[in-house]
């Protein structure tokens, strides 16, 4: 019997089915799809029908068509009418070529349905009234919000607002809906104690790459089939971005773009199958389907947590001693200045290669002749003198890693000193977790502790006391921020102290008496008001004072670029958010608006004139607005580095449907020519993004240790394995659609870890097993897989779940020089319980995630 409703026919979309073009709410691939929307009761046929398809035959094999009962849906519009949703993975799309992953595949049933999985969707503003949540109107929430944020400011000052909110593309949002949130918080509030929604403040994760006049999205995805050799760098393309790994990465190891490369590269330069290096502690299922293919083409290097950068800048000596570097590409593109630095520090060169290897093996782990062979994968050129064409494509293994900067930095470098950027088949940048869609006005820390900052700790300011309002839009830091179970424990008392305030004496039924309460909690106490803003009741948001209720994706029109080649396309709305719902832009405008009439009412104008123009009428309104803060753009092509990688200036709405999945990648210029429309396929082949034109090195840190908040767990034996988090193919981000999903949360019932076998046997669990993971920030209890992904001594940890967080584990150290976490690593014990959730685990499979057979 199944364990959910399934279907043996789908309804066909008539040939007048409404049509619209999306990309995937989901991982930064951004696959193209096509979204057709009809009445319920009304059909196409197998020979007539709007995919232009005879359905009355078996398609061809690998014809890149499909149709699944996960694509389909039936929602309801504001007319009351019920229509059939198909959401099809597009074969136009360069990009997925009709194919899609498991999250893709299931866009269509997480769109909202009154009589489906999601029908527990956020409908109207929610206020907190006793121990319990009651509808209110937008006009009182409006209300209660500005009220309240303007008397905070105007005794307290713009600090006492505090605020964690998206800033990527995709999932409902886009570049609309960051220029609301930076114009209300950025040039209206302005509070320093801002922050992104998967960390603790207002930054970049890659200002080590920025800084050095590269920005982290610079490679197109061809370029992922042109390399020799792709390098995977703490990014676990095959589950976190399928689509970029199997239709691009993949083909290339198997040499199937031979053809394009002999396009592509110069002539007489030589064109073989690609070669991969992924470098990981894991062995994950990048390594293990490679390995599959061509074993002797696969290199997989697993440093100790924490000191990638030790290994990148031995990497780069080697290459330097070899002089496998364009010795006219670095006195033509490089600071040869800020290189002596570089030249002292990261390559070391006042010591012998001997020393600098044999020190970099004892720190990270790895063997000389690991890092001679990536060097050579890397920078040895190819026959004839032709050098290397190498793309490397850094994640969360390194973002998120200790030493942030540093980190980064090394990378970046490494692949400048070797030549490859600029050129087809080379790039350094990052893989993403969202798409993109990033465009504010000016943030109040512009960049790392060289370049002015770092920016301010929201968390540590949160649960030192700091704020008296937290505003959360599109995120669940109960779940994703670091040390979340101590920050929980804290803001869930402040709340819950504001609330007690409030209602003594009876449950306040008027705003205006509700505002006053506050207020004067404010003055008495240290409550916190916690707004939350998102397509679902989240953990975090239920200890909120406010609720609000957002559009998801398909409900308002978008847009967004991707990771793997910045390709701007338009994510439109094809239909209805439910109850009273409202585009996040929207949310925001409202509150801009009303702070406006009441500075104004006040005699203020100056703070009045801080939330002028965010009176949009509609989504398009607010993208045109965002492209003013990209300036000019008429420029030529080797003037591209002065563009920001995302600028859309001279874009519209109406442009990106015309474009449909072809879309148009940024940065956009304005051919001065030609006067048309350009997009940028690739990034610095001219020059970088500095004021002169020049790559800015960097002399990275000496290894020095562990960090307090690590060291004290290094040689006590209670906290015996090193650990480590990362995602899952099968689930994204903290499960908020696949929660609601069966097909996902009976696939993947519970928080788990991967556990070496010799571990598992000196523990004593095995597969299916349940177990507390424990250190001295909480504890999480978690499924265990026993399989041989994890080295002896090394525990793997999904980082979110719908049941619970590893982020309970990790610390509350962050980089000095950028406030990054580090999210990758710490230490812990394993407690086992007895027993095992036969219940929770009948539905799923306890074979191991890396081996994909």
């Amino acid at each position: 019997m199944s364990l959910f409703t399934r279907k043996d026919r789908l309804p066909i979309p008539p040939k007048d089915a409404e049509r619209f073009t999306t990309v995937c709410q989901y991982c930064s691939a951004g696959c193209g799809y096509n979204v057709f929307v009809w009445p319920v009761g009304k059909s196409g046929t197998a020979k007539n029908n709007a995919f232009g398809l005879d359905l009355s035959t078996p398609s061809p094999m690998l014809s890149g068509h499909s149709y699944t009962e996960t694509m389909h849906n039936v929602i309801t519009r504001k007319n009351g009418i019920k229509y059939n949703l198909a959401i099809i993975p597009a074969r136009e799309s360069r990009i997925n070529k009709g194919d899609y992953s498991i999250r893709g595949g299931t866009n269509a049933i997480a769109a909202w349905s009154d009589t489906g999985y999601t029908k527990k969707r956020l409908k109207h503003p929610l206020l907190k009234k006793g121990d319990s949540f009651a509808a209110i109107s937008w006009a009182d929430a409006t209300e209660i919000i500005a009220s309240l944020i303007k008397s905070s400011i105007d005794k307290y000052g713009a600090d006492s607002i505090a605020m964690k909110f998206f800033d990527h593309g995709s999932s409902g949002v886009g570049f609309e809906d960051n220029w609301a949130v930076g114009k209300l918080f950025l040039s209206g509030i302005r509070t320093n104690y801002l922050s992104i929604h998967n960390r603790p403040a207002y930054n970049s994760e890659v200002w080590g790459s920025r800084e050095r006049g590269m920005h982290e999205l610079n490679y197109d995805v061809d370029d992922a089939r042109l390399a020799d050799t792709v390098v995977l760098w703490g990014a676990n393309a095959y589950e976190a971005a399928t689509i970029l790994y199997t239709e691009h990465i993949m083909p290339n190891l198997q040499g199937a773009s031979v053809d394009e490369k002999k396009k592509e590269f110069d002539a007489g330069e030589p064109a073989a199958e690609g070669r991969l290096i992924v470098i990981d502690p894991r062995k994950n299922a990048s390594v293990t389907v490679a390995e599959a293919i061509a074993k002797e083409r696969v290199l997989h290097i697993r440093p100790n947590l924490g000191t990638d950068w030790i290994l990148a800048n031995a990497i780069a000596r080697i290459a330097w001693e070899n002089g496998w570097y364009d010795k006219l590409f670095l006195e033509k593109r490089t600071d040869l200045k800020t290189f002596e630095d570089y030249k002292t520090k990261s390559l070391q060169l006042s010591r012998t290669l001997n020393e600098v290897l044999a020190e970099a093996e004892k720190i990270t782990g790895v063997g000389r002749s690991e890092m001679q062979q990536a060097a050579e994968w890397i920078a040895k050129p190819k026959a004839g003198g032709f050098r290397q064409r190498t793309l490397t494509i850094y994640e969360k293994g390194i973002i998120w890693n200790m030493k942030n900067y540093d980190q980064v930095a090394a990378i970046a470098q490494l692949n400048v000193l070797t030549s490859n950027v600029g050129r087809p088949g080379t790039g350094c940048g990052r893989e993403g977790g969202h798409q993109e869609g990033y465009v504010r006005p000016p943030a109040p820390t512009p960049g790392s502790i060289y370049a002015g900052g770092p920016p301010k700790n929201v968390d540590k300011y949160l649960t030192g006391g700091g704020a008296r309002i937290y505003w959360v839009g599109g995120t669940d830091p109960y779940l994703s921020t670091p040390n979340s179970q101590f920050f929980k424990k804290v803001l869930k008392k402040r709340c819950a102290t504001l609330l007690d305030h409030i209602d003594e004496g009876g449950v306040p039924s008027d705003p205006k008496e509700l505002i006053r309460r506050v207020l004067d909690g404010f003055e008495k106490t240290d409550g916190l008001f916690m707004i939350v803003q998102d397509i679902y009741m989240t953990h975090t948001g239920n200890d909120a004072m406010l609720i609000l209720p957002a559009a998801a994706w398909g409900e308002a029109a978008d847009t967004s670029v991707n990771c793997h080649s910045r390709l701007l396309r338009i994510y439109d709305k094809f239909m209805d958010a439910p109850g009273e719902a409202l585009p996040d832009w929207k949310i925001l405008s409202m509150v801009g608006i009303r702070l406006r009439e009441l500075y104004t009412a006040a005699g203020n104008q100056e703070m009045a004139d801080r939330f002028k123009e965010m009176d949009w009428k509609s989504d398009e309104e607010v993208f045109l607005a965002g492209s003013h803060e990209f300036g000019n753009n008429k420029i030529p092509e080797t003037e591209e580095a002065k563009l920001s990688a995302e600028c859309y200036k001279g874009v519209t709405h109406q442009i990106l449907r015309k474009l449909g999945n072809t879309g148009i990648q940024t940065p956009v210029r304005v051919d001065p020519a030609t006067g048309e429309l350009t997009g940028t396929k690739r990034r610095y082949k001219y020059s970088f993004s500095t004021s002169d034109g020049l790559f800015k090195w960097y002399g990275t840190d000496a290894w020095s240790g562990y960090p307090a908040e690590i060291a004290k767990y290094i040689d006590n034996p209670t906290y015996p394995f090193w650990f480590t988090t990362g995602r899952s193919q099968l689930v994204w981000q903290t499960m908020y659609h696949d929660r609601h999903l069966p097909e996902k949360s009976f696939a993947l019932p519970l928080p788990y870890i991967e556990v070496n076998p010799e571990d598992a046997t000196r523990l004593g669990i095995k597969s299916g097993d349940m177990v507390e993971v424990f250190n001295e920030e909480g504890t999480s209890v978690a499924l265990v897989y026993v399989n041989d992904a994890c080295k002896p001594g090394l525990v793997f940890g999904i980082m979110y779940h719908a049941k619970g967080s590893m982020n309970h584990l990790t610390s509350s150290y962050t980089d000095p020089k950028t406030t990054m976490p580090w999210y990758k690593g710490t230490k812990v014990g394993i407690r086992p319980y007895r027993g095992t959730p036969d219940e929770a685990i009948k539905t799923t499979s306890l074979l191991a995630n890396n081996d994909v057979s």
